[in-house]
């Protein structure tokens, strides 16, 4: 038969029991992040010496400025893409980012890249679009349009960044505001 013990008896195995679980948890947290760390920085890259690449099966991941970022492109496949210089990386910091792009990919390649060093990043109109009920924007605000096109290229007209092409046209964009230099 069990016995039966006072309120503070109790009380103190509880407590026992959290801090022994606690423990237990903060171990298992630390063992994996530092087994994480070891695996994914010791490994063998496929990409030679760049280590600050990785190829996550169809998406990469680059390190820059300490932070990870993913690309559908790597930064190979984008350099040779031509962007005009008169863009800024300092244009897009602290000030409000409106996005067309009728593509939800593109779309959420830009925001989920920009949206880290401005939380003012939105789905925006570029001029009129009566069937959606977004804010219609054009030149004088950072404004930047997605077009399709078979040639990928970026140019800037006033405020306007215009993308065209693919992924790889976005993402030779995203590296050249991000200031990666392969």
């Amino acid at each position: 038969m069990r016995k039966i013990g006072s309120e503070k008896i109790l009380e103190e195995k509880r407590k026992r029991s959290v801090t022994i679980i606690s423990v237990f948890m903060l171990a298992v947290l630390i063992i994996g992040t530092a087994g994480y760390a070891f695996t994914s920085s010791s490994g063998d890259s496929d990409e030679g010496a760049d280590t600050n690449i990785r190829d996550l099966g169809g998406r990469w991941a680059v390190d820059i400025g300490g932070q990870t970022f993913t690309f559908n492109s790597h930064p190979d496949d984008a350099k040779n893409i031509s962007i005009d210089k008169t863009i800024l990386p300092k244009d897009y910091v602290g000030k409000p980012i409106y996005i067309d792009s009728k593509n939800p990919a593109i779309f959420a390649e830009l925001y989920s890249t920009l949206s880290r060093f401005n939380p003012r990043v939105q789905k925006a109109c570029f001029g009129s679009c009566p069937d959606e009920d977004l804010p219609e924007k054009d030149c004088s605000e950072n404004l930047i349009v997605w077009q399709d096109g078979e040639e990928n290229k970026i140019y800037k007209q006033d405020k306007c960044v215009f993308i065209q092409g693919d992924l790889r046209a976005v993402d030779a964009f995203l590296y050249y505001i991000l200031e990666y230099n392969n």
